[in-house]
Order: structure tokens, then sequence, then C-alpha cells
């Protein structure tokens, strides 16, 4: 089922507390170690993060041209180049006098916070148009005007900005979703590294302070970020062409295969007066037919709007074949859509579970009544499926279409159960966490 969006909340919350208690302890009593081996090695990882991270954003954006990903992409151009300028330079040329940014460093810190601000306001939906120029506009008019309030204010501003960024990703990352919770934990550190002003406003390049660690780490959670967005976006890609071919197959099939054996079958019943109906070539036929239909329908199901869709595009193809009724039940807070509902991949297993079951439940249970209930919660799902039929056997371990369900079942990380109804009949039960 993947990384859940509540596991990225709760580390960005983690993370905020922790980058919390750093900073308060480092307010109270400064420290600092002198050794430009490790901040050398500090920097040079930092800058490479910051490399691979704006490859992957600008891949990214390349793919969806979000207005979001524009803006994290500016926001870390601007921390890097800072960054760079005034903490990795300086411990390349083996300076050692204190670090200051100047007007030019302030100004770079406040383009990272109101950037980092400005994506995390800013809806995933909205796509790259002239609202970027506007956007663009009010970070640098607010950066000016920050700017000549001076040097604590600018530090201040930066840091309640990026805390409230943080807040905002993290509101989202609780609606599912999952990076926005990388992206809170990001900013809660970058928010704390800022606040080190207060207590050591000037830092030597040989220096290595806590604000060298909440930085890494908030480097290392920008990474993160960036290759899961890119991860998912490959992942979705993959879905899209997979779920194109499988329309294509299932029109092929749809407009030959199919269509020749409802000739057949058609044929094969003006046959019934010479022939035995359950003669060899006329039960073939209709069995071929039943087949083809049915994998035209799994097919189909897999470019369904969402999973309650797909569900009943199956429950639908086998009431017809078994003459049979399935009822279908979603029982969920918020619709079966975007973030909330199942990949393609997890779909897929979910459908093919389902369909294994109401198959059984007619062929070897004698169901003339299927219940199917689906209930998820965050991305813990329930998968039930009761019928009216005679019950399972006694040694439910031993038919090759439960083991199959329940290797399905294993792929999606949950667990599935088969038992007798005490009022008769079959209910089996899939559960994943």
């Amino acid at each position: 089922m993947g990384v859940a969006a509540p596991a990225f909340v709760r580390l960005a919350v983690a993370t905020g507390v922790v980058a919390g208690t750093v900073i308060g302890l480092e307010l109270i009593k400064p420290v600092h170690a002198i050794d430009p081996g490790d901040r050398a090695a500090i920097e040079t990882t930092i800058t490479l993060s910051a490399i691979w991270t704006a490859r992957l954003l600008v891949a990214n954006f390349r793919q969806d041209r979000r207005l979001a990903e524009l803006l994290l992409l500016c926001a870390l151009a601007a921390v890097s180049l800072s960054d760079f300028v005034y903490c990795v330079l300086p411990v390349l040329v083996g300076g050692s006098g204190a670090q200051s940014g100047g007007t030019v460093g302030l100004a770079c810190n406040l383009i990272v916070s109101l950037a980092f601000a400005a994506a995390a306001f800013t809806p995933d939906k909205i796509v790259l148009d002239r609202s970027a120029r506007l956007v663009g506009a009010a970070i640098a008019a607010g950066a000016a005007a920050l700017i000549l309030a001076g040097a604590l204010t600018v530090e201040l501003v930066s840091a309640a900005t990026l805390l409230a960024s943080g807040l905002a990703f993290l509101r989202r990352g609780g609606q599912g979703e999952s990076r926005c919770g990388l992206m809170a934990g990001a900013s809660f550190l970058l928010a704390a590294a800022r606040l080190q002003y207060l207590s050591a406003p000037a830092v030597a390049p040989n220096w290595v302070t806590p604000r060298e660690g909440l930085r890494l780490a908030a480097y290392a959670m920008l990474l993160a970020s960036a290759y899961w967005q890119y991860a998912r976006m490959r992942r979705a890609q993959a879905n899209a062409a997979m779920v194109l071919e499988r329309e294509r197959i299932a029109r092929d099939l749809h407009d030959g295969l199919a269509q020749d054996l409802a000739c057949i079958a058609a044929q094969g019943q003006r046959l019934g007066t010479e022939l035995d109906p359950q003669h060899p070539i006329l039960t073939a036929a209709r069995h071929a037919l039943a087949a083809s239909r049915g994998v035209i329908a799994d097919l189909s199901a897999a470019s369904a709007a969402n999973t309650e869709a797909a569900l009943r595009l199956i429950a639908d193809e086998l009431e017809h074949r078994y003459d049979l009724r399935v009822e279908v039940r979603v029982e969920t807070a918020i619709p079966l859509a975007g973030p909330a509902d199942l990949d393609p991949a997890e779909r897929e297993h979910v459908v093919r579970i389902a369909r294994e079951a109401i198959v059984n439940a007619a062929l070897h249970g004698g169901a003339r009544h299927v219940e199917l209930v689906l209930r998820q919660s965050g991305r813990d799902l329930l998968l039930r499926i009761s019928d009216d039929g005679c019950g399972i056997a006694d040694a439910p371990g031993s038919g090759l279409g439960l083991r199959t369900m329940r290797a399905r079942a294993a792929s999606l990380g949950g667990v599935l159960s088969a038992s007798r109804r005490a009022g008769g009949g079959t209910e089996l039960e899939l559960v994943v966490r």
C-alpha cells in the first residue's frame, strides 16, 4: 500500500519537536566545535544534496508544469546559492573570520522563506501561467521591504514564515499529500536554523554548530521529498501506459475474438435441434465467450474512474454471467478518488480477489446473493465478501483459487481469511493496514 501520509506527518511533527528542542538549548547555552574538516564535509554533503534535489525538481516541473514545483525549485536555488556563498566558499578558501551574510545574505534568506510559504499555500492543481510572475514580484517586493528593517527583523520574519510554511505543509500532509510531510519537516528545520542568529549572529567558517546539523537534515528531507514526487510521477506514467495498453487489448478482443465467439454461440443455438445443447462444441463456445467477456471486463476495470467503479463493473458482468445478485457497498469518509484511492496495481489485486470470490460463490457455493463491502480509512482497507451459498470446505487452504487470492493479499501487505458464516454461506475478508 506504499508509505502512508500520516507516517510522514508524524515524522514532520517529530522533526519539529527535535528542531525546537535543539534551538531552545542553543539559545540557553550556545555551543560549537572548531573542526574545518567536519565543516567542509557537511557543506559538501549539503551541496551535493542540493544538486540532486534540483535535478529531481526540474524533472518534476517538466512533467507536470505545476507552479508549486517551480516555487520549490526557486526556494532551493535561493537557499543553495546563499549557503554556497556564505557557508561553503569561506570553508573552501580557509577563512577564519566570522561569517556575515550582509544585505545580499539577508535577501537570500528572506526569499527562501517567502518561496517556501508560496509553495506551501499554492494548491497543487495550479499549473504555470501568468500568476507565477505575480508571485515572484510579491516575493521580491516583500523581501526588499523587510531587508530595510535590519538583520534581526529579517531573521525573525524568515523563521516565522518558514514555521507557517511548515504548518501549511503539515495540514496538507494530513489530507493525503504524502510528500508535504517531508516538506513540513524541512521547513521546521530551516526555521530553527534561522533562529540560531539570536544566539550567534556571526559564525566562523571553521565552526561546527547545531545550525549545520539542522541544515543538513533539512536538505536530506528536501531530497527525500523531491525523490518521492519523482518516483510517484514515474509510477503514474507507468500505470497510465499500462491502462492504455489494456484498453487497446480490450478493444481488440471486443472487436475481434469476442465477436467471432458470439457468432459461433448464436449459430450453435440454431443447431440445438440437431445437436445436444451440451455438445462439446457448443459448451466450448459458451465458455470461451464468457471467458473473453470476463477478460474484457477485467481490462476495462483497470481504466475505471476509481476502485468503486471498477468493482461495480466486475459485479455487473458476473451478475449477468451467473444469474445472481451482487450488492456492492463502499464505506469511506471521503470519495474514492485522487490520493484517497488505490493506485492501479493495488486496484487490480483488489478487483481480482473480488472476482475470484464471487465466481467461487456462484460455481462452488451455489450462491444466489453476494454482498461486497469495501471500507477504507486512510491507507487501511477492508474488503468483505459474503454469500448465501453452501459454505466453504473444511480445508480452505487446499484450493488453488484461495491460494491465489492470499498471494494477492500478501502483495498488498494484507491478510486474507475465509470462513463459514453462522447463518450459512461463506465470508471472505481482506484486511490491509
